[in-house]
């Protein structure tokens, strides 16, 4: 049984870069788009709020899922010493 081809650490670094930066902008982005609206339609702040709450939810879901793929990828792995 052959191994699977081992990664450099460039595109390892790349893909945590990219990661860590959708995890940002799912944060981010939902408040500043609510604010958009919010001064648009006049409602200020009830789509704001629901920006934060819906990026906070998104951003913590993304957080988890990479946390519990990252305890998959550890199953056959011996633990730290």
């Amino acid at each position: 049984m052959s191994q699977p081809e081992r990664r450099s650490n460039l595109s390892v670094g790349i893909e945590w870069a990219s990661r860590v930066s959708t995890v940002g902008l799912e944060f981010a982005l939902p408040p500043l788009a609510g604010a958009y609206c919010d001064h648009r339609a006049g409602t200020t702040p009830w789509l704001t709020l629901l920006g934060v709450v819906l990026g906070f939810a998104v951003g913590m879901m993304h957080i988890l899922r990479i946390a519990r793929d990252g305890q998959a990828g550890r199953k056959g792995q011996p633990g730290p010493r």
